[in-house]
């Protein structure tokens, strides 16, 4: 059997009463090895008390430090276990434990700011920190923080703080019982060996409730999780990190691709995710070496790359008309809509008097939209009836089935060059013998916009020509 606490009543005071047992020291408690102290009741650290803990002490009701130090000079050694239904932790000055074991039944609290310096295990239980931060400082075990199905709630800024000085994988156990239940944990992974300190905070929230509008995005962001987002830390330290946010696809969608971050501008956008590893329960999404934290929140995504094209940039003579020829999305929107047939196609004609730049929008159908742009120049036609066609639909019916340039036959010093969307030539003549018909090495082309680049010379001059030329199947 166990001895019983040496020298206790040379230096404490145990109150018991018939409804409310409590515990106060107000001086000196030592609790060496092989003896434990069990409070059923509060237990009260007053005046100007302190505690010598090698063993364990154990509290069933709440724990409040009142006194000027740090509760406990036994540095490196001792454990406390909160043992009942909820409890808090409290007081005017911060307790900095060394181990600290949440058991039994109900929500452990933290009213103020926590210190863990050896091992917090929090077995099955939550710590509720509301605005407040548990600091767990042992960063030589990434195990130092410990749990079966416990977690870390919080509000706010408040949350789940880890000392680090390795390159190991250091896991946040964070979650919240606020409305719907979820657990969705983070890892933080520094890229050098330094001391640094990060932080993390599971908010069990639309991001829009806490001022941070899920429709203030970049446009090429379609869709932010609406139920949940994080807030993390870098507190202290100078080294990047690899993060990884855990989510559930069962309950949290499959759609996610990304992890999107509150910047300054403000609003949400991409960090451009390395990696997503499936798992169960648990799908892992990661981005290696982050390190901007000048804003705190961080949320799952869907977002897509830049898709809108608009074509490129061509020339026309004044008075003609060119087909605009737009790909990459469902819906097109073109402005300005001066001279154009149409500003919500996707092929509209234009016939612009002066030199014009068309913007285009795009939307994919998810949410996002892109933008793009070309430019028509306008010139003065310095050759007379000289045509370029910007379509071919060579269908073997003997209309418009060859690229036929009216009259160029009057500039027989011409090469013409065709390219794909790509930069590739995929045809070369010199001179043009109006006989294109959409092939390459004698193979037919599939319908699609190509760009044609046409040299003239006459006269001792040399006149360049160039744009879209599309296929039609």
């Amino acid at each position: 059997m166990r001895n019983a606490l040496a020298l206790f009543f040379l230096f404490a005071h145990l109150h018991l009463f018939a409804q409310n047992a409590f515990w106060s020291n107000n001086g000196l408690v030592s609790v060496k090895d092989g003896a434990y102290l069990s409070v059923v009741g509060d237990a009260y650290n007053q005046n100007n008390g302190i505690y010598n803990n090698t063993d364990s002490i154990f509290v069933t009701g709440n724990w409040t430090h009142n006194a000027p130090n740090r509760c406990f000079d036994s540095i490196g050694t001792g454990w406390v276990f909160l043992w009942a239904a909820d409890q808090h932790i409290k007081g005017n000055s911060e307790t900095h434990f060394h181990h600290l074991t949440l058991k039994n039944q109900g929500v452990k609290y933290g009213d103020l700011d926590v210190y863990v310096d050896g091992t917090l295990n929090l077995t099955d239980r939550e710590l509720s920190m509301d605005n407040n931060t548990v600091w767990c400082l042992n960063p030589s075990s990434v195990t130092a923080v410990e749990r079966t199905s416990g977690y870390v709630s919080s509000l706010q800024d408040g949350g789940l703080l880890r000392r680090t000085n390795s390159t190991d994988a250091y896991l946040f156990p964070v979650g919240s019982n606020l409305g719907v239940f979820r657990y969705r944990p983070v890892e933080f992974q520094p890229k050098a060996n330094n001391e640094n300190h990060y932080k993390a905070r599971f908010a069990n929230v639309d991001p829009t409730m806490e001022g941070f509008d899920r429709n203030d995005r970049f446009h090429l962001v379609c869709e932010i999780n609406p139920d949940w987002y994080h807030r993390l830390y870098h507190i202290t330290g100078n080294d990047s990190a690899d993060i990884t946010i855990f989510y559930n696809t069962l309950d949290d969608g499959n759609q996610w691709n990304d992890i999107v971050h509150w910047q300054v501008v403000p609003e949400w956008q991409s960090i451009k995710r390395d990696t997503i590893v499936a798992g169960n329960p648990f799908n892992r999404i990661s981005k290696f070496t982050w390190d901007n934290y000048v804003y705190s929140p961080f949320a799952l995504a869907l977002t897509t790359e830049s898709y809108a094209v608009a074509g490129v940039d061509t020339m026309i003579w004044r008075t003609d008309t060119i087909q605009l020829n737009a790909f990459g999305g469902l819906h097109y929107e073109w402005t300005p809509d001066y001279n154009m047939d149409c500003n919500d196609c996707q092929t509209p004609q234009v016939w612009p008097d002066t030199t014009t730049t068309y913007y285009l929008t795009v939307a994919d159908g998810r949410g996002c939209y892109d933008y793009d742009s070309v430019v028509v120049f306008v010139r003065n036609k310095p050759l007379t009836m000289f045509f370029i066609p910007n379509t071919i639909t060579p269908n073997g019916d003997g209309y418009n089935d060859r690229w036929y340039i009216r009259d160029l036959e009057r500039y027989p010093d011409n090469e013409v060059r065709i390219i794909n969307r790509w930069g590739d030539e995929i045809f070369f003549q010199k001179p043009y013998e109006n006989n294109w018909e959409g092939t390459w090495k004698g193979e037919r082309l599939p319908g699609a916009t190509y760009y044609y680049i046409i040299k003239i010379k006459y006269n001792g001059d040399v006149y360049d020509f160039n744009g879209p030329l599309t296929v039609v199947r």
